[in-house]
């Protein structure tokens, strides 16, 4: 029979795809096993008619306007809450999440390299071999929408491939909670991003490692990861939409990106969510060639740069990650300089920050964690401070501690 949509959590059941042919009884036992409380079946696309179990198989039925819609099978039991729904019983502390975020990056590392390992020795790569992992970004970005998004922008130039596609794996997961995807759609999102720049694997070492600003012959050559990266998936049996936010999560709204320089709705929404993910991490990391942008001030000139990037999905993208993300300097009503540590539940800005030094004094002081969003609370933000203009070391540790 051909399984139309299998509901619940994508995560909690083995199968890569979310609509297949069953054939095979393992895998029928493995949905009985798994825990999915329904499933829907599309009797035009099944090989075997439903009222004769026991007729011989039939060659796949085209599909036609006449179709008849996927039948609802239930089981007497609860389904799986999604693994992105806004409201979690499941919801963790700021804390608590940012440690296990850290074993969870270290972890990841090691997969993504064994990935680009493979692909650069010519294997095809399963993309199903990555929903274990994302599975485990998507919790964690359930639990703790910040936490994982937060550690993963910390990375050296070794680990910058490697912990990007960790970090846009998260982010992407988090802007698709509040675009409110589908299952479907989230489940590509998490893969897309987690898998987007495979096509690095195919560059030479020597320009995707280079310890400073790439030549324009240079990046020409890095300009082809996208095809690349494209080919690749699809020699993985990687479905269409993974494929498309490999191929085009470089292009840009007013048709200056490339590979295919496409414009406007030619972009398809993975893809255009893609682009934001991308930059945002690439600015807001360490390169060899450039220091990482203060994360609230890549929102501001990400949102300067008319043409780039879709404003519907941008405004979720803020939404999602903060007006003044986790690691933003700030400077208070109080002057005070403070970290953001948690953005705030309500209001994008409320956050709770941890004050550490004396715009009076100019002088460090014992550091105090303060939620801007407590009615007892007189003190406030007045606006973003830069951090180049001081001379602060191991600013991110303040926020990781």
């Amino acid at each position: 029979m051909y399984i139309h949509k299998l509901a619940g959590s994508w995560f909690r059941h083995p199968f890569w795809r979310g609509s297949f042919l069953l054939t095979e009884p393992q895998d029928l036992s493995a949905i009985r096993e798994c825990g999915v409380g329904e499933v829907w079946v599309d009797l035009a696309k099944s090989q075997v008619d439903p009222e004769s179990p026991e007729s011989p198989e039939s060659p796949e039925s085209p599909e036609s306007p006449e179709s008849p819609e996927p039948r609802e099978l239930s089981e007497e039991q609860s389904l799986p809450s999604s693994p992105l729904s806004k409201k979690s019983d499941g919801a963790t502390s700021m804390e608590s999440e940012m440690c296990y975020a850290r074993k969870l990056c270290l972890a990841a590392k090691s997969q993504v390299m064994d990935m680009f390992q493979e692909a650069r020795l010519g294997k095809a790569v399963d993309p199903s071999t990555t929903l274990p992992l994302v599975g485990e970004i998507a919790a964690s970005v359930l639990r703790q929408p910040h936490a994982l998004i937060s550690v993963a922008r910390i990375k050296t130039h070794d680990d910058y491939t490697y912990l990007h596609s960790v970090a846009v794996c998260a982010l992407m997961l988090s802007l698709a909670r509040h675009l409110d995807l589908d299952e479907e759609q989230t489940r590509l999102a998490g893969i897309g991003g987690l898998m987007h720049d495979l096509g690095k694997a195919a560059m030479p070492l020597e320009v995707l490692n280079k310890p400073g600003k790439l030549t324009d012959a240079e990046f020409a050559i890095m300009k082809r990861h996208p095809v690349e990266g494209a080919k690749m998936l699809r020699a993985g049996g990687a479905e269409p939409g993974v494929v498309d936010i490999a191929l085009h999560h470089h292009e840009k709204i007013d048709g200056t990106g490339y590979p295919d320089r496409l414009a406007g709705d030619a972009i398809s929404l993975l893809a255009r969510m893609g682009a934001i993910c991308d930059v945002y991490d690439a600015v807001t990391s360490e390169r060899a060639y450039k220091k990482p942008w203060d994360p609230s001030a890549a929102m501001r000139q990400m949102a300067k740069w008319e043409g780039h990037f879709d404003k519907r999905i941008f405004h979720a993208f803020v939404k999602a990650v903060g007006i003044y993300p986790v690691g933003s300097l700030v400077r208070l009503s109080s002057q005070r300089l403070a970290v953001v540590v948690e953005p705030g539940m309500e209001s994008l800005l409320t956050p709770k920050v941890r004050v550490f030094f004396s715009l009076r004094s100019r002088e460090p002081i014992p550091m105090q964690t303060i939620d801007l969003a407590a009615t007892s609370c007189k003190d406030s933000i007045t606006g973003p401070e830069d951090p180049t203009l001081w001379n602060f070391k191991n600013l991110d540790d303040l926020w990781m501690e």
